[in-house]
């Protein structure tokens, strides 16, 4: 009798690790289209609905965060990068810094140092920093979504009619990460 039928199949380590690599990728992918979305979202709440605007941000802002923390530490078990407590800790100190720095803003706002244009500028300015600085603890992916943001507060700024142009670049932005992740699954 055949003993290697009756033992359960053990998948070689290269195939066990690829398997995780694609499936992270399509998490990530996930995630980035999810977080474009949202900011996008965003930013038509912005130029339509100012007396929405600080609710949605500070709602976005501790999704994102609760939402970039737990991705970081799932990636980096998944992967082997680093440990989970520094990463943790980390994130609270980015994602809390950010959600204080929106209050401010708002608080500068209510004592009518700035106008509601420039409070939406400055908190689109802040998302944007606080998103690329994340890019470095959690993904490349956030490098992508924090310069569609700065895009945005760019043409925010110079331009009166942005939210086409904005959305268009988004989607190229989403339809050229997608196809670098199924790029990489299919080359893996």
């Amino acid at each position: 009798m055949d003993t290697a039928i009756n033992e359960p199949h053990i998948s070689p380590p290269a195939a066990t690790a690829g398997a995780t690599f694609k499936h992270v990728l399509k998490v990530d992918a996930a995630l980035f289209v999810g977080i474009t979305f949202f900011a996008m979202l965003g930013i038509g709440i912005t130029n339509y609905r100012v007396d929405s605007a600080y609710s949605y941000w500070s709602y976005m802002l501790v999704v994102l965060a609760v939402v970039t923390t737990a991705w970081g530490s799932w990636r980096a078990q998944k992967l082997g990068l680093r440990e989970g407590g520094k990463l943790l800790y980390q994130q609270i100190i980015l994602w809390g810094a950010a959600l204080v720095s929106v209050a401010v803003i708002y608080r500068l706002l209510e004592a009518g140092r700035i106008n509601v244009d420039t409070t939406g500028l400055l908190v689109l300015l802040m998302l944007t920093f606080a998103t690329f600085v994340d890019g470095m603890l959690v993904s490349w992916k956030l490098y992508v979504v924090s310069a569609l943001l700065l895009l945005t507060l760019l043409m925010a700024a110079y331009v009166g009619q942005f939210l086409w142009i904005i959305l268009l670049a988004a989607v190229v932005l989403i339809a050229l990460v997608l196809i670098f992740v199924v790029w990489k699954i299919r080359s893996y």
